[in-house]
């Protein structure tokens, strides 16, 4: 794999630095507003659609800025009067963003959405259609992107990225843990089956931006080895921690009880990392062999994969023994939600359509900013393009 100098530059500073909009299955785009004060005292405006000529689903458009997707569908879902599973979209989209994307009600009722209303929110372009919108029902998103704060190496990295069609499709960091970076220890502990120890490196993990009364706190634990004592002088802040150390002071030595009290989300995104990492490994070790084209999709490991005949099998396999994994690892009887399939994704990822402006940096001057637009097909991801050349802070 090719390794150059990263730049350093200041990532979504604000929401309009990350601004996101979905390009549809017939190449239609859901173009944000032209300004961010559309947002004040912003009203839903029906256009020239017929009310009462229905169908079985209104379509629209839903800008948002600064909220993310499963509260801004929790909030739409609540005004509208429509359960979750009868509102439909293509991909979900991030928080600190600006962005757009098309969605679908099923048997809306429309006074309910004329009189929708959130300060973050913006309703518009409906439309009757036919079908609920699913995940991945879209070509792909078009970004743009400002990068502040940059650094020489930033700068000089530019023609690299404009010489640059297609990169590897990693998976990015924030899989891996934003605050303690060690989703992938726990995730493959739990696999293993060994939840004890996925506990205790769950209660003395900790990152560089915490703070030193709970990095203390960590590594007391992790020196005195005495969970039940923690509660003692583990931060009231420590929420979670506080949960496990109190079910494990009630059910003696039952941690698979209590890798229980994380919940299913974080669980199944630790064990997903897993995953993403094996991924990620396989891909820069094909690639340094020099058998990875632009064509190729790999296997993201799982429990129905093993075995595969394709021509990285003797790559998966090793990379599984390096990390004292087996393909059967993927399965989990004690916990079944947290077994996990296998699936395919391609090895690369195309950037189209992208342009590239230098200027000067309102924000952090005598600094320069970057303002990058590009589009990348669905299931690809703008932080794997911009992480593959700049360290993000």
């Amino acid at each position: 794999m090719v390794v150059f100098d990263k730049g350093r530059a200041v990532f979504k500073h604000g929401p309009e630095d990350f601004i996101v909009e979905e390009v549809q299955l017939d190449g239609k785009i859901s173009e944000i507003s032209s300004l961010m004060s559309a947002f004040e005292n912003a009203v839903v405006d029906f256009g020239n659609l017929n009310v009462n000529d229905r169908r079985d689903f209104i379509m629209f458009d839903l800008e948002k800025i600064n909220i993310d997707h499963l509260s801004a569908m929790s909030e739409l879902s609540e005004k509208i009067k429509k359960h979750p599973h009868e509102i439909g979209y293509g991909g979900s989209k991030d928080k600190v963003a600006w962005t757009c994307q098309r969605i679908s009600v099923f048997n809306p009722d429309m006074e309910k959405i004329k009189v929708f209303s959130h300060p973050g929110i913006i309703l518009k372009n409906f439309r009757w259609g036919k079908h609920k919108i699913k995940i991945g029902d879209l070509k792909g998103n078009r970004f743009r992107v400002t990068l502040r704060n940059l650094d020489g190496a930033a700068l000089k990295v530019l023609s690299r990225i404009r010489n640059t069609e297609y990169i590897p499709n990693l998976f990015g960091m924030q899989r891996f843990g934003s605050v303690r970076n060690n989703n992938f220890q726990i995730g493959k502990l739990i696999l293993k089956g060994k939840y004890k120890e996925a506990i205790f490196a769950y209660l003395t993990g900790y990152g560089d931006k915490e703070g030193k009364e709970v990095r203390d706190a960590k590594r007391k634990l992790k020196e005195e080895k005495n969970i039940i004592s923690a509660k003692g002088y583990f931060p009231k802040e420590l929420h979670m921690e506080h949960r496990i150390i109190e079910y494990l002071g009630n059910n003696k030595n039952y941690f698979l009880g209590a890798i229980g009290m994380i919940g299913e989300k974080v669980l199944l995104i630790m064990c997903q990392s897993v995953q993403s990492r094996i991924f990620n490994e396989i891909i820069e070790r094909a690639m340094e062999r020099g058998v990875a084209s632009n064509t190729d999709s790999l296997v993201i490991p799982g429990y129905d994969v093993g075995n595969s005949k394709n021509k990285f099998a003797e790559i998966e396999e090793e990379i599984l023994k390096e990390n004292d994994l087996t393909w059967e690892d993927f399965r989990n009887s004690d916990i079944p939600f947290l077994s996990l399939k296998g699936a395919e994704r391609k090895a690369f990822l195309r950037v189209r359509d992208l342009e590239i402006v230098t200027e000067e940096d309102e924000i952090f001057g005598p600094a320069k900013k970057i303002v990058m637009s590009f589009v990348l097909d669905s299931g690809s991801y703008a932080t794997t393009f911009l992480e593959y050349f700049f360290e993000l802070e």
